[in-house]
């Protein structure tokens, strides 16, 4: 009997030292300095994808290609905030370190914008990973902000206060949002969101509800049956199908500073094109 009951009695406090070595373990590992981004990219900005609780792999593909297809010339990072790969426990005790890691990509955004002032920096995110990029926003701290930030199916609070996010953000907040997501309809109510409001509206259900300061930026987008052609068929993650990601998404995204446009692309492809003849030239007649 005895111990039964201390068994009982321990286990919020075993969950509330698991969520603490949790924390910890990302404060030790880090995520100093401009992340993964290359060279080549860079120079015509960054978009991140941050996948939902778990970082189960939903997107990530058709994140990267929708984007290339669109003309999206920058660096497409996927940035993995998941401590436990599994969806109930980030969803849960694994909140402390979602708002760890958001934290850790403000930080590398800001380093990024101090590098490249006149870029654009973009965040697409899924779910839990909403919560992981409203709280990166927060804690940018470069002159330039970020251009926009896209949530899809998102397990934030719909009361969430963005205050504090909105005011680094110089574009939008694109809220693409569905009354039929079963997920957030079902276990999210159960679980909570993702910053701890047990049994209330997720902003993926029914769009962030925030009027303070700032909240012209946001747009709400509701699904309607004409997103089905594009994959979006109001469900949970399909919102990140590829024709989505190329034909909608996009277009938030391909007017950020620093990336060319449509015209830009063109005439630096007969740039490339003019000059290929004489590099050749040149090739040939190098010196071995």
């Amino acid at each position: 009997m005895n111990t039964s009951v201390y068994s009982i009695d321990s286990r919020p406090r075993r969950l509330c030292m698991l969520a603490v070595g949790i924390v910890l373990n990302l404060l030790a590992s880090g995520c100093g300095g401009l992340g993964g981004g290359s060279s080549a990219t860079d120079i015509f900005g960054r978009t991140y994808y941050i996948d939902g609780a778990g970082n189960w792999g939903f997107g990530v593909a058709e994140i990267q290609n929708g984007l290339r297809r669109a003309g999206y010339k920058g660096s497409i990072i996927n940035y993995r905030w998941s401590p436990t790969l599994n969806p109930a426990l980030d969803q849960t005790i694994g909140r402390p370190a979602a708002r760890v890691r958001g934290a850790e990509l403000g930080r590398e955004i800001s380093a990024y914008l101090q590098k490249y002032p006149d870029n654009g920096v973009n965040i697409i995110c899924l779910s839990a990973g909403t919560g992981v990029g409203v709280w990166a926003c927060e804690t940018i701290t470069s002159r330039t902000k970020l251009h926009a930030l896209i949530m899809l199916g998102s397990s934030l609070s719909a009361d969430y206060d963005m205050q504090l996010a909105l005011r680094n953000i110089a574009g939008g907040v694109w809220v693409y949002h569905s009354p039929y997501d079963q997920i957030l309809q079902g276990p999210v109510r159960t679980l909570g969101t993702i910053d701890g409001q047990i049994g209330g509206e997720a902003a993926g259900a029914i769009g962030l509800q925030y009027k303070g300061p700032g909240g012209e930026k946001i747009t709400n987008i509701r699904w309607s049956p004409r997103y089905e052609r594009y994959g979006w068929t109001g469900a949970h993650t399909d919102a990140t199908s590829e024709p989505m990601v190329q034909k909608v998404l996009a277009q938030h995204i391909l007017t950020a500073p620093g990336h060319p446009s449509a015209a830009d692309q063109t005439a630096l492809s007969f740039e490339i094109a003019a000059a290929r003849p004489i590099m050749l030239l040149a090739g040939h007649f190098a010196l071995p």
